[in-house]
């Protein structure tokens, strides 16, 4: 279904310079696109390394462990090329667990090499925007007019509460006005050039804090562009080991039961430093643990798999759960 959607928006993308009115249809698309996984959802690390300290994220604690940050180097991009030649209907996410996509040197060479693959039919990117200058904003506009097959359905970017001290306080950098500056432009000049690119704006909010629409779009959206949307955090994922904030609300612990395997361990990430990973959510590799690691990018497809087997298997006939989802909120069956 994603695959036949993405179709349907290039078309309609090409028109909606000329008539307007094809903007509900194009969100329409960009929400089914992102949903439909197909039977392969990729996140894509380019770089581990961050340029915040999140208090919602281990990256601060990693800093203190042996964890390797790095950026993905040619090598380790050529071998997963060559993994992913096997797959089907891949949504490639370019998500880093910990770290943020700009950081990488080429990361827009990266990117179109991913976005070219035949077994590659729809693509997301997640950025905490700070790096999003005036150059990285060209270079991420020549990504989206390079494809041509209309591939990349959303662009996601996150940011902490609606001004600067509530922003410190989550991401503990000074960089609000620059990311408001950043994403403000970028938006400007997508609606200038008539580009029908969904926009995500995640906004992060502490524990009280009300969301509010409109302060939303005063900041980050002043020119209307149709494709922006917004969401926000009231609540943050976490399990049994992580470390938690004062100035956050965690979702409760599921009571449901947990004896089948999370679903989310059949997704795949492709790490900076060449491992592969089930799962590549923010809390799916803790300092100092690699229960959910598969291997690598010299590994093998098959062995890869094997090991997604054993550790599906342990759970389900040991009880033996992986230790990033012992007490995980963000279970799913």
């Amino acid at each position: 279904m994603s695959a036949i959607f993405t179709k349907i928006r290039l078309q309609l993308s090409k028109q909606y310079p000329r008539y307007s009115w094809l903007r509900p249809w194009l969100s329409a698309c960009n929400f089914v696109i992102v949903r439909t996984n197909g039977d392969r959802f990729i996140e894509f690390e380019l770089s581990n390394i961050c340029n915040a300290r999140c208090v919602f994220c281990p990256y601060p604690e990693m800093l203190k462990s042996d964890k390797k940050f790095t950026h993905m180097q040619a090598d380790t991009l050529e071998k997963v090329k060559q993994m992913m030649e096997s797959f089907k209907g891949v949504l490639v996410s370019f998500t880093p667990t910990t770290g943020d996509t700009l950081l990488h040197p080429e990361w827009d060479r990266y990117m179109k090499e991913i976005m070219t693959l035949k077994s590659v039919n729809r693509a997301t990117m997640f950025t905490n925007a700070i790096e999003l200058d005036t150059e990285a904003c060209k270079r991420l506009l020549a990504v989206l007019e390079a494809d041509k097959g209309g591939k990349m359905s959303q662009l996601y970017f996150s940011v902490g509460g609606y001004d600067k001290e509530t922003y410190k306080a989550l991401y503990q950098v000074d960089r609000f006005e620059k990311v408001v500056s950043n994403i403000r432009h970028f938006i400007k000049v997508l609606h200038q050039k008539g580009k029908s690119i969904g926009v995500h704006i995640h906004i992060k909010l502490t524990t009280g804090a009300k969301e509010d629409l409109d302060k939303a779009i005063k900041l980050f959206n002043p020119d209307a562009y149709p494709f922006v949307y917004f969401s926000h955090s009231h609540q943050y994922f976490s399990n049994d080991t992580y470390k938690r904030n004062v100035l956050l609300d965690y979702y409760p612990s599921e009571s449901t039961d947990t004896s089948k395997a999370c679903a989310y361990l059949k997704k795949t990430r492709f790490a900076a430093d060449g491992g592969v990973w089930a799962d590549g959510c923010v809390i799916s590799e803790m300092p100092g643990d690699h229960s959910l690691r598969l291997g690598n990018v010299d590994s093998g497809l098959k062995m890869i798999e094997q090991e997604r087997t054993r550790i599906i298997q342990d759970w389900e006939q040991k009880g033996v759960k992986p230790m990033p989802c012992r007490g995980c909120t963000m279970y799913r069956t």
